[in-house]
């Protein structure tokens, strides 16, 4: 599995996301949670796939105190992974692809402040591939990731848990 049910970083309201592989999810880099955000990150442990290749450019990008920087890294997250061949892209790959675009595309516009970045018609089309890949990666997941994606659900008080 490279979505690490077990390993969660908080990103707001007391919610916690799991992470994927060696470097996707906030604070989370080098297969390990950053306890603080001038930690400095190493970059040593291999990326698990080509998704996991993407998200350890990101890391690296966020290395720059700019917001305007880091706004772009975003905006290149989410345009690599709409480049992505969905063929290379796991069920749970998938799942997780479509939660990091719409995570990016929040980064960019909101919590780095650049909405001029993103034209409608960019984020339309970044919104609809990751729905398409949150759909895929749902209705194609394994019983494992499943199993653990529920009980990921369940643990954070949204009730969703039930629509699975």
């Amino acid at each position: 599995m490279a979505i690490n049910w077990s390993i969660l970083v908080p990103v707001s309201n007391g919610i916690a996301i799991p992470t994927y592989g060696n470097y996707g999810g906030p604070s989370y880099s080098n297969g390990e949670v950053l306890t603080g955000p001038g930690q400095p990150a190493n970059y040593s442990a291999p990326p698990v796939d080509a998704l996991d290749v993407l998200f350890r450019f990101h890391d690296i990008a966020y290395d720059s105190p700019s917001g305007e920087v880091r706004a772009e890294a975003d905006l290149a997250l989410v345009q690599g992974i709409e480049e992505l061949p969905r063929a290379s892209l796991t069920p749970e790959g998938s799942l997780y692809a479509g939660g990091a675009i719409l995570f990016g595309l929040a980064l960019a516009t909101e919590i780095n402040g650049h909405p001029e970045l993103l034209n409608p018609l960019e984020a339309f089309i970044a919104t609809s591939t990751a729905l398409q890949d949150i759909h895929y990666g749902l209705t194609h997941l394994e019983p494992d990731d499943q199993a653990a994606l529920q009980t990921w659900l369940a643990s954070t008080g949204s009730g969703a848990a039930d629509l699975l």
